[in-house]
């Protein structure tokens, strides 16, 4: 009997022994996920705090120019700044003295990077005389808001638009009362087109991610939208092309800012 109990103890004890070896390599399994699921989340417009903040070599072909009301152009312009190694540009921004005059030093936007494979920037000025900034990174866009002339740029937050790759961007579109409205391309297979539009309330405040429906074709995918019109009843209609070839869809307003009528596919790219 004792033997046996022995036995039976080292068995369970050689048992025991390997399954705590094993543990480490468990732990360094979950371990190494962890930190890349950390750097996903954190690159929803998280900053580069490696950047010193230097506009060291412009983009070329990336400058971008938006007119104010009063007829100055506010200037953006992507950077590469040399002191990171992350390799991804900055938005920059310098503005006009006067309609016509000077412009004043370049400051730096945002120290959240421009890209990858998506290098664009849209800026717009509200019609509360903001100025309104969206810039892709790292598969969705952020946005910030100059209230003021004089203020700091606030960072970067998360736009909530994220067009699938190759899809094209974002499409900035402002109706006759002054309210902005951005359009991306969907990811879900239950929406063709996603659609952002400012709070009538709020000059610069966003309202809910809404959604198009489907397009009624199986493996139809759509690119920002070409065109945006404004009907006179108010009423937004969108034209978009697919993607991968030379098709074009519209959709028009059901309910202004509420729900969306089906999609068409267009006999060209006016879709008259």
């Amino acid at each position: 009997m004792h033997r046996r109990t022995a036995f039976r103890h080292r068995l369970v004890r050689g048992l025991l022994c390997g399954v705590l070896a094993l543990l480490p390599a468990f732990a360094g399994g979950v371990a190494a996920a962890s930190p890349a699921n950390a750097r996903t989340v954190a690159r929803a417009c998280g900053a580069d705090t490696t950047a010193l903040g230097r506009p060291d070599r412009p983009v070329a072909g990336s400058l971008v120019s938006a007119v104010r009301a009063d007829g100055r152009t506010e200037q953006f312009q992507q950077f590469y700044d040399t002191s990171t190694m992350g390799g991804l540009p900055f938005v920059w921004h310098r503005s006009q003295d006067e309609p016509g005059g000077a412009y004043g030093d370049w400051e730096r936007v945002s120290a959240t990077p421009v890209g990858p494979k998506l290098y664009e920037v849209d800026a717009v000025e509200n019609s509360a005389g903001g100025l309104e900034v969206f810039f892709s990174s790292y598969g969705g866009f952020c946005h910030t808001v100059l209230r003021t002339p004089d203020d700091p740029w606030p960072p970067a937050e998360s736009f909530e638009l994220a067009p699938p790759p190759y899809h094209g961007g974002l499409t900035l579109f402002k109706d006759r009362a002054g309210r902005l409205h951005a359009f991306a391309a969907s990811r879900s297979t239950g929406a063709a087109m996603e659609v952002r539009s400012q709070d009538a309330t709020a000059d610069d405040r966003w309202g809910a991610v809404r959604a198009t429906g489907p397009v009624p074709e199986s493996n139809v995918g759509l690119s920002a939208p070409s065109s945006v019109t404004q009907l006179p009843d108010g009423r937004l209609r969108l034209v978009a092309r697919e993607w991968n070839r030379d098709r074009f869809w519209t959709v028009t307003e059901r309910d202004p800012l509420l729900a969306w009528g089906p999609w068409r596919l267009c006999a060209d790219a006016s879709c008259s």
